[in-house]
């Protein structure tokens, strides 16, 4: 099984900007001193760059940016439409597997791009709604 990844600290970023920013340190070595991949590291400095006159990683808005990223993906709603939850039920009830489903949407075009996960948890919230009411 892979390395497991976990998310930077806010420790960990303002040792990135000190070391990166004040130091100097190319990114290979910033990495290896915080025992992060490499490209852990280029991702977050491209990913959180404050633009304030000259764009510029700072670790604070990094940290609110990374926490407002958490907080959206939590509210997400992944099937949007009504469109798409009504041609996944119809398929759902043909006996269609999510997989095929959403690659078959992939392939129409009719809809917007639906993964299959996000099949799974539309049918997994559905099941404890309408257990909610039995």
């Amino acid at each position: 099984m892979g390395t497991q990844y976990s998310h930077l600290s806010n420790f960990e970023r303002c040792r990135l900007f000190e070391w990166y920013h004040y130091q100097k340190k190319s990114i290979r070595e910033v990495s290896r001193l915080l025992n992060r991949s490499h490209s852990t590291i280029s991702r977050e400095l491209k990913r959180n760059k404050y633009d304030y006159y000259v764009p510029t990683y700072y670790p604070h808005p990094a940290q609110m940016y990374y926490e407002v990223r958490v907080r959206e993906r939590a509210k997400r709603v992944k099937l949007k439409s009504v469109e798409a939850q009504r041609y996944v039920t119809d398929k759902l009830k043909l006996g269609w597997s999510p997989e095929i489903i959403a690659g078959r949407i992939k392939f129409d075009k009719t809809l917007p791009s639906v993964s299959h996960e996000a099949i799974y948890q539309y049918i997994y919230t559905r099941m404890n709604h309408h257990l909610l009411y039995i």
